[in-house]
């Protein structure tokens, strides 16, 4: 397995976690007063685990960088929407059809 899929299969298994604690924070199932840094921690290295990906990717294997790189756009604009706004979770979940494509093999893989 070439080093920007591992890459991008860990920036996917991060998303995914950091979304399943962001659904938990906004149902009420999971509180973090005292813990808010957990659910930024995951988005930060989420985010760097993506530009990661398209940097080695860039040199491995262009189109995994390709596929991925839409995913920064989404993950740019999101700390600049409120949390508590119903942007926020669907600006949030267009990243993650990038991020499953990049995980994904690729023809010659």
């Amino acid at each position: 397995m070439r080093a920007s899929r591992r890459l991008a299969t860990g920036a996917l298994a991060v998303y995914a976690t950091t979304a399943c604690m962001g659904v938990g924070l906004a149902t009420g199932a999971w509180r973090n007063e005292r813990h808010r840094w957990v659910h930024h921690v995951g988005f930060i290295g989420a985010t760097t685990l993506v530009v990661a990906t398209v940097v080695v990717g860039l040199v491995d294997a262009p189109r995994r960088a390709g596929r991925i790189a839409p995913a920064l756009l989404p993950l740019a604009t999101l700390p600049r929407i409120p949390t508590r706004s119903g942007r926020h979770p669907l600006v949030a979940l267009t990243a993650a059809p990038w991020l499953v494509a990049a995980a994904l093999p690729l023809d010659k893989e």
